[in-house]
């Protein structure tokens, strides 16, 4: 029993001798591997490049990214992470650099001509792009790329929703839903949902309302009338058209049922108060005139009064004899 005990004993010793020396030789060749993709991309690199990887640390913050990729992902991705440095510069390194695993495979998932400008977006707003990024993956960075400084707040915002509005928005439409964004977001679920799928159907007809009535979202009245919208609901403001051959179709603005109603609506509020303007102007008139004739009559019977005891003074002195001839 004791035999049999000790011989366990040495092969388990065995064995955990042999699985620190295969890690130890595993860590051996990542090292090596990272050292080798650092000297790569020095060499590799142009003045410029130099001057920025000189800027960013040198070689130690070169290795010190290498090898955080290096223990998300192995071997594999510090090579891809080297071949993305490698065709676009230390702006991919220090793009990688933030989260290694994710990035690489946010960046592999892009159709190669958006890569760099992904790079870029990530360079500008590092913060909100590695958050959006490690949740998302590379739909986030198509937004930032399609619609730069605004797409990564749609989807910092409205999540995988916002990808996909960001795929069929202009970068015109999509500004103005970023104004929206906030008050949007704060909608019950359902409301929310119904308005993103109103905006992804019809953006410039639902955005223009919103932008026209930019407090419309803060009370339920003016939400139900957001979701009232469709079909002939709302009007539009017309378009031009510019053709190739220079002459432009233009398309009259036309009201839609909201207006039509709005309008007559006015028309009888306005009625009355217009009623009222006049009743009270002709009341002010003759309250006017009551106060000018009382403010005449008492002058008038001042100047009566003053007349009369002039008068009467002038009766009550002797009058002077009259000499004979």
């Amino acid at each position: 029993m004791n035999r049999f005990f000790m011989i366990f004993l040495a092969a388990v010793s065995l064995m955990a001798s042999g699985f620190a020396h295969l890690a130890a030789c595993r860590a051996q060749v990542i090292q090596d591997v990272v050292e080798e993709a650092t000297e790569q991309i020095f060499k590799q690199a142009g003045k410029e490049a130099l001057e920025q990887l000189d800027e960013m640390g040198g070689k130690a913050a070169v290795t010190e990214i290498l090898q955080k990729a290096s223990d998300e992902g192995g071997e594999a991705l510090v090579k891809r992470a080297t071949q993305y440095t490698l065709e676009d510069g230390p702006v991919a390194l220090r793009a990688i650099g933030h989260s290694p695993a994710k990035m690489v495979d946010a960046l592999d998932g892009l159709a190669p001509e958006l890569r760099t400008a992904a790079m870029d977006a990530v360079e500008r707003d590092p913060k909100t792009l590695t958050a959006i990024v490690r949740q998302y993956g590379s739909g986030a960075l198509e937004a930032a790329v399609r619609h730069p400084g605004v797409g990564e707040q749609l989807v910092a915002t409205f999540g995988s929703d916002g990808i996909t509005l960001s795929r069929q928005l202009s970068t015109d439409d999509a500004i103005l839903l970023a104004r929206h964004a906030n008050e949007i977001e704060q909608l019950a679920p359902p409301q929310r949902n119904a308005v993103l799928r109103m905006i992804a159907e019809s953006p410039r007809r639902i955005l223009d309302y919103l932008e026209a009535h930019p407090r419309v979202l803060y009370t339920a009245a003016g939400v139900a009338a957001v979701m009232a919208i469709k079909n002939d609901v709302l009007g539009d403001r017309g378009s031009s058209v510019v053709r190739n051959d220079g002459t432009v179709v233009t398309t009259p603005p036309h009201p839609g049922l909201l207006e039509r109603l709005y309008r007559p609506t006015i028309s009888l509020v306005q009625q009355p108060v217009a009623w009222v303007g006049e009743i009270a102007a002709g009341g002010l008139a003759v309250w006017l005139a009551i106060h000018l004739f009382g403010k005449w009559k008492i002058q008038r019977l001042r100047y009566l009064a003053e007349k009369h005891h002039i008068e009467a003074q002038s009766s009550a002195q002797p009058r002077p004899p009259v000499a004979n001839g």
